[in-house]
């Protein structure tokens, strides 16, 4: 156990030094080895988890003119100076940023001010009170809010692009020019990579494929996207971990029947199904209840969405989706 526990440790240890390594900024950020992986792999750290473990933002004092933010919402408005160029929306926009100084707030305390400008001709001043320059490039990250970093998402395409994974998630996206509809797609199913581009508010990434069996492919019609997050933050809820495999699933359960599969993909589930079926199918539940019975062993599994199944022995005999 102690051989174990110094393995990990070690392992950890390896990981947080390749991170910090990574300061410099995205561009010159080393790719993760399949020997790291491998390394990785004795801390209980998945391959998924690391892939784009090492993408990290470039911090303000490397920001060069031109870098470019992509507006995803209109509120943005709301971070700007009265000395901005008016707008009536600026979602959607490439801001550029022309440079960053020294300047003052309100109250007369130290700040830093951010100017930008867009294709349009528009000036747009970002002040942030209590932080002035010299503090300002002592910083790993600098979020600006409502925006999208596009030197992270062309570093995260440059991964994906071409690549095939097996995705893990039902929720699919349409993408209508910069809107993007939830739609019921399938799981478990293997897709190509065709680009990544910016997304929303809350998920910057948006990751297009394409389905590669070509008889599933004329069942999911459209442009599909998944929405995805990079990073540690709370908000980082839909990393690639969660989205996607490299490994084949099906080949993981060689006791699941094909019938039994093709209601794995499609998120459904029927009578007799076995408890491992059914989490391929559904995911894990949020709430799971085991009551004796005279019979054996009841067990009630609760969805958020209230979604339950009912197991006896074992097997689902009852359901509501």
């Amino acid at each position: 156990m102690n051989l174990r526990r110094t393995i990990i440790h070690v392992a950890l240890a390896t990981l947080c030094v390749s991170l910090q390594g990574c300061f410099t900024g995205v561009e010159s950020t080393p790719r993760i080895s399949s020997d790291d992986i491998r390394r990785q792999g004795a801390a209980g750290v998945t391959a998924e988890q690391l892939f784009l473990s090492d993408i990290l933002p470039t911090p303000p004092a490397a920001w060069t003119q031109g870098k470019d933010f992509r507006v995803t919402d209109n509120r943005i408005k709301l971070i700007f100076t009265t000395q901005s160029s008016p707008a009536d929306s600026l979602t959607g926009r490439l801001l550029k940023l022309d440079g960053i100084s020294s300047a003052r707030s309100l109250t007369g305390d130290d700040a830093s001010e951010i100017t930008f400008y867009d294709s349009q001709g528009g000036r747009y001043y970002y002040r942030i009170p209590y932080l002035d320059k010299t503090k300002l490039d002592t910083l790993a990250r600098l979020d600006i809010p409502f925006t999208i970093d596009m030197e992270m998402v062309r570093v995260v395409d440059s991964r994906m692009r071409g690549q095939n994974y097996f995705i893990t998630t039902p929720l699919w996206y349409n993408d209508r020019e910069g809107d993007f509809d939830a739609v019921n797609g399938l799981r478990h199913i293997e897709v190509k990579i065709d680009s990544v581009g910016p997304g929303n508010v809350n998920f910057p990434f948006a990751v297009y494929f394409s389905v590669v069996d070509p008889v599933l492919a004329k069942q999911v019609k459209g442009h599909h996207a998944l929405l995805m997050s990079v990073g540690t933050s709370r908000a980082a809820t839909r990393n690639f971990e969660t989205l996607f495999a490299f490994d084949n699933p099906r080949k993981l359960h060689p006791l699941v029947t094909d019938a039994a599969w093709e209601l794995i993909i499609r998120s459904k589930v029927e009578k007799g199904m076995s408890r491992e079926e059914c989490r391929l199918a559904l995911g894990a539940p949020a709430e799971v209840l085991r009551i004796p019975t005279y019979g054996g062993m009841s067990e009630r599994w609760t969805y958020t969405d209230g979604v339950f199944l009912i197991f006896e022995d074992g097997f689902l005999s009852r359901f509501r989706l």
